[in-house]
């Protein structure tokens, strides 16, 4: 591809949200030839401003245009029928978190791209914070040994106002979760790319404050293929606790809190000291390690941009594409999942089983204004 400036189209345009990417389109010197939302009002400022035409329909939209790239920022549950469009019609997509709604969507998206031999990048900007990156190089030199543990736990209170404020919010038809679905999956993102994809879920979804059908608060048990196990707690009907994440292994402890990690080295590795130590009531010597952060991306959406654009033009992978940003979404539904039947689920999840479970809900539910 030439270097001329990459020609984007905005599906969603109308969003809160949209003010971050456009920071990020910015930052790339993208062109912005099309705009789309089906709030004609709320999208007409915005294409004036971009000085681009604006459409209600993303089809038509497509129909007159073949932009290098398109980025969506709708409401989860259009995010597949969408990107699926876009990819069939030749352009790349950056689709907001969460990917979908159920994994057979994340399955259909990515098979989209595969087909078309474009990039399906998911926004999870988080996985560029110079804390996330740090403690993933961390992980990837083995510093932590063999992993044994990973505990994640976060709050994100909402009020009632906020629940009240769209008739979508909260509900199956028009999120398919809460917490899970909403607010948590840059937590389960970071779970999985720096653990790795869980292979077994019990949950407990429930709804204790609000007045919603979804769950506002979850707790989880974990276990990794490798004999790991861990903890996810997630709520919006608490306060005081900002996401942190500890990952325990053999040879030392990762604690990765917002804007710091920090590790701290065992002396000696905890397989050998228990088969070594003489004494009755003993652990290894704790050594606090110096971490090193990168400082060239800020982990927001001018650094998801930026990767997008590279991406583009040399080839290389994107940080979160689609079967990266699969593994959150399947991750909530496996949890939401087990909580409904009562029971622990192995992971890969079974795509009808939940489709039916989704069904169910959302039939019970209220309808969407």
């Amino acid at each position: 591809m030439s270097e001329e400036p990459l020609r984007f189209a905005v599906i969603g345009v109308g969003a809160i949200i949209f003010g971050e990417h456009r920071r990020g389109l910015e930052a790339i010197n993208a062109r912005v030839v099309a705009a789309c939302d089906i709030d004609e009002g709320r999208g007409r400022a915005r294409a004036d401003e971009l000085a681009c035409p604006l459409y209600t329909d993303h089809r038509a939209l497509l129909a007159d245009h073949t932009p290098d790239v398109v980025a969506v920022m709708t409401p989860h549950p259009s995010h597949a029928a969408i990107a699926i469009d876009c990819l069939d019609a030749g352009c790349h997509v950056l689709v907001e978190k969460p990917i979908g709604v159920q994994p057979g969507e994340a399955d259909a998206m990515i098979a989209a791209a595969d087909r078309a031999h474009r990039l399906l990048a998911v926004n999870f900007q988080q996985r560029l914070r110079p804390e996330v990156r740090g403690a993933r190089q961390l992980l990837a030199q083995g510093c932590l040994g063999q992993i044994q543990y990973a505990h994640l736990a976060v709050t994100w209170t909402r009020t009632a106002a906020y629940y009240r404020a769209s008739s979508w919010r909260g509900t199956w038809r028009g999120e398919g979760g809460g917490v899970l679905l909403n607010q948590a999956p840059h937590d389960l993102d970071l779970l999985c790319h720096l653990v790795g994809m869980p292979s077994r879920v019990a949950a407990w979804t429930r709804t204790r404050l609000h007045q919603i059908e979804t769950e506002d608060t979850v707790s989880a048990l974990l276990e990794w293929p490798g004999g790991a196990s861990g903890l996810f707690h997630a709520s919006t009907a608490e306060a005081g606790h900002p996401a942190t994440l500890e990952i325990i292994g053999t040879q030392g402890r990762l604690l990765l809190e917002p804007g710091a990690v920090t590790f701290t080295r065992l002396a000696s590795d905890v397989r050998d000291f228990v088969v070594q130590s003489q004494a009755l009531f003993d652990s290894p010597e704790l050594i606090p390690e110096p971490v090193a952060l990168p400082d060239d991306a800020p982990g927001d959406h001018v650094a998801i941009y930026r990767d997008l654009e590279r991406a583009i033009r040399s080839g290389a992978p994107v940080i979160a594409d689609g079967r990266e940003g699969r593994m959150s979404l399947e991750l909530a539904n496996a949890m939401i999942y087990a909580s409904h039947q009562g029971r622990e689920v192995a992971l890969p999840l079974d795509r009808d089983a939940y489709a039916g479970l989704l069904a169910e809900l959302r039939a019970k539910g209220k309808p969407v204004a």
